[in-house]
């Protein structure tokens, strides 16, 4: 069974095409770390948050970002699924869309991302993006 067609039956085609986009980013790159932290930066997660989700203490995220450590293919997949959700949400809460979380719950079981850690995760990308939006807001009153 071609598990692809199933992975598409919830997630969009733009989120699976953005998910192959930071796979090569990070697998192509000579310093895959510091795309780690570029988008775990982006989306507003803390090395401690990251370290929650991946189930990984705060440090272990410190060291594959600063190179000492390269970063497994399981964490490769788990971090690509954790941005992947945050994108989606932030996409919803951009579109001023009721975020779906049903959606959501199944994007992660496609990807096997923990269901349980969904709550945290959908927490976090909700804040971020608020205060990315709040600063947008301010910066353009401002000038």
């Amino acid at each position: 069974m071609n598990t692809n067609l199933n992975r598409l039956l919830y997630t969009p085609e733009w989120l699976a095409s953005f998910e192959r986009d930071i796979a090569g980013e990070i697998v192509l790159s000579h310093e895959p770390g510091d795309i780690i932290r570029k988008y775990r930066m982006r989306y507003g997660m803390s090395q401690e948050d990251l370290g929650i989700i991946m189930n990984l203490r705060r440090e272990s995220i410190s060291r594959i970002e600063n190179g000492s450590v390269t970063p497994t293919f399981d964490f490769v997949r788990g971090f690509i699924t954790t941005v992947a959700i945050v994108e989606a949400i932030r996409v919803e809460r951009a579109q001023n869309k009721e975020i779906n979380v049903h959606l959501l719950e199944n994007i992660a079981r496609e990807s096997d991302f923990s269901i349980e850690k969904l709550p945290f995760l959908l927490k976090l990308a909700v804040e971020s993006f608020d205060k990315k939006l709040i600063k947008i807001r301010k910066s353009l009153k401002v000038k």
